[in-house]
């Protein structure tokens, strides 16, 4: 009986070591309505109605933080700028404070550089921003 106990407790044991939770899928056009590749540096667009648009980031355009791979909220801060909001689901490295501004390419501010123009869709336009 003591054996069938111990075979049986290492069979939940090692269920409990193996099983982790997948990977969130998020779905385009519902989830996020736009999509940042960093490594092609563009910005595809996916509005719910009309058609895809793909941008690429100008050579003068670029960011000056790296941005951690997940899906971002595109919010406002305390002050009503533009930021990035990592959701609790978006894996951040240490010490990352789950925030990243967004400023206008020409301002040569700290934090994710985008055009004027694109800024004024993003915040028509969409919620959340997959990153990857």
């Amino acid at each position: 009986m003591k054996r069938l106990a111990t075979i049986l407790s290492s069979l939940l044991l090692s269920g409990v070591a193996f099983s982790a939770e997948p990977s969130p899928v998020y779905q385009a056009g519902s989830q996020y309505t736009a999509v940042l590749n960093t490594q092609h540096a563009q910005w595809h667009m996916v509005p719910r109605v009309r058609q895809n648009l793909v941008l690429p980031v100008e050579q003068a355009c670029q960011s000056s933080v790296l941005i951690p791979r997940g899906l971002w909220l595109f919010t406002r801060d305390s002050n009503g700028s533009p930021e990035l909001l990592a959701p609790s689901h978006t894996p951040l490295p240490m010490g990352h404070s789950g925030h990243i501004p967004i400023v206008a390419c020409a301002s040569q501010g700290e934090g994710l550089a985008v055009p004027a123009n694109l800024i004024e869709w993003l915040n028509n336009n969409t919620g959340a921003i997959y990153v990857e």
